[in-house]
């Protein structure tokens, strides 16, 4: 891919945020003014042919590894061995911060078609099926019953989405059930309210990106073991059959987050993090490799022209997001008193290259950071329509929490985008590789994030 034009302003690109716009603004009981910065030899590095080599290089590690890159996995080891060298390579002395957690999920740790089936033994934990959501370690062998399935035509369907649905389900069987239209949560309940043991959701298969494995949130604790199959897996079920699974706890999770640092003169620090590791359903390009790049990238920019900010600049690539921000929690709860207030400000970056993106300047969060504008405003000049976001479930969330101002960049996840679609129909699914990004978006978002760290380190 060749270099994207840079729409850029002839000569040089300053921004100046004046100290008029932020009066009063206080920080600690301290007034925060961000300074003019020059970022324009800074950004002409920002290419999409590097940043797009990145994911490249996450997606071979997770092909090579499982198909995957979560956290206390050999793909997750590998994706900090790659940018360790990459930061190392640019001048960087890099520290790894290893912890551990307990798990309080589960994981499917067997699923066997037994019986008559041809394929017996050939089913794949996390490629062909995983779990979704389990409430104890519990074994399972039943026969399959089929629930109001559609795997012909448009494949539309309210696959146990009613009542209706389970009448005469035979009592103590598995219920496999289809995507769509209703709620995982509400297709479980009714199945366990009909007696089945654990409840199977096959992919709906009406589109090439909807026939693979996929990670599904239950927002309501799983009463039975809840799995996620492929179509073509559940099809093969579909005709009948018997199952054994069993589900377990995984246990402790030894992993650790990466950090390097660009010194500055003073003794304040901006940090800028992205999660490195993705979910077990797939290799996590667009959740979250496009933050990684746009972090990394941002890091061998600054070094290639010998950066000497004012304020330090520190870049985390954290560990055990997917399973509940802890390393970004772990990094906070570490920090001294003194090294906490000496944050100017935590900028996170989780998902910017999404295919149908909203660029959105983390705001409204109340612990905004004027950052946030600088941002925004940059992104307004390169022609890009913005929006901001304020959810708090990413790895902001432990600094917001001990008082420290935020900000960030995102183009959005399953909720829709303007043309209905969702942000990322990928999220959390197999289909999470290089073809699942927006590279002209995700350009322009490692613009934007360089841009502000310059703005505020400067």
């Amino acid at each position: 891919m060749e270099p994207r034009t840079k729409n850029i302003l002839i000569g040089t690109v300053t921004v100046l945020l004046a100290a008029a716009l932020i009066a009063g603004a206080v920080y600690f009981n301290r007034p925060r003014v961000v300074a003019v910065v020059d970022s324009e030899s800074v950004l002409a590095g920002i290419t999409t042919d590097n940043l797009m080599a990145h994911l490249k290089e996450l997606e071979a590690i997770a092909e090579a590894n499982g198909g995957n890159r979560k956290a206390g996995t050999a793909g997750h080891a590998a994706s900090v061995d790659y940018v360790e060298q990459q930061l190392k390579k640019a001048g960087y002395t890099t520290e790894r911060q290893q912890f551990s957690y307990d798990s309080s999920g589960r994981k499917l740790v067997s699923f066997e078609m037994v019986g008559p089936s041809a394929n017996s033994g050939s089913v794949e934990v996390g490629t062909d099926v995983d779990l979704m959501g389990a409430f104890h370690p519990d074994e399972v062998t039943a026969d399959v019953t089929a629930v109001d399935l559609n795997l012909e035509g448009d494949r539309q369907t309210t696959s146990g989405c009613e009542a209706s649905d389970f009448e005469g389900f035979p009592r103590g069987n598995i219920a496999l059930v289809q995507r769509g239209t209703c709620r995982f949560d509400v297709k479980m309940s009714l199945a366990a309210e009909a007696g089945a043991r654990a409840v199977i959701v096959m992919n709906q298969g009406d589109a090439a990106d909807r026939r693979g494995i996929f990670v599904g949130d239950l927002s309501e604790i799983a009463t039975v073991p809840v799995l996620a199959a492929t179509f073509d897996l559940g099809a093969e079920l579909a005709a009948g059959g018997r199952v054994a699974l069993t589900v377990d706890s995984p246990g402790a999770v030894v992993t650790e987050n990466l950090i390097a640092d660009l010194p500055g003169l003073g003794g304040r620090t901006v940090v800028v993090g992205a999660h490195l590791d993705g979910v077990g359903g797939g290799p996590g390009i667009n959740d979250n490799g496009s933050g990684v790049a746009a972090v990394l990238e941002t890091a061998l920019q600054l070094a290639a022209v010998d950066a000497q900010p004012t304020l330090g600049v520190r870049f985390a690539f954290w560990s055990g997001e997917e399973d509940g921000l802890y390393g970004s929690t772990h990094y906070v709860q570490q920090l001294s008193e003194a090294e906490r207030r000496a944050i100017e400000v935590y900028l996170n970056v989780d998902m910017v290259g999404s295919p149908n993106p909203v660029a959105r300047v983390y705001a409204g969060t109340g612990s905004d950071h004027p950052v946030w504008e600088v941002m925004r405003d940059h992104l307004r000049a390169q022609g890009v329509t913005t929006s901001t976001a304020n959810f708090d479930l990413s790895d902001h969330k432990p600094f917001m929490e001990a008082r420290i101002r935020v900000s960030g960049l995102y183009t959005g996840a399953d909720e829709p985008s303007p043309n209905g679609a969702p942000g990322d129909p990928c999220y959390h699914q197999a289909c999470d590789n290089v073809t699942n990004i927006d590279p002209e978006m995700l350009g322009l978002m490692a613009d934007a994030l360089a841009h502000g760290v310059l703005s505020v380190a400067s």
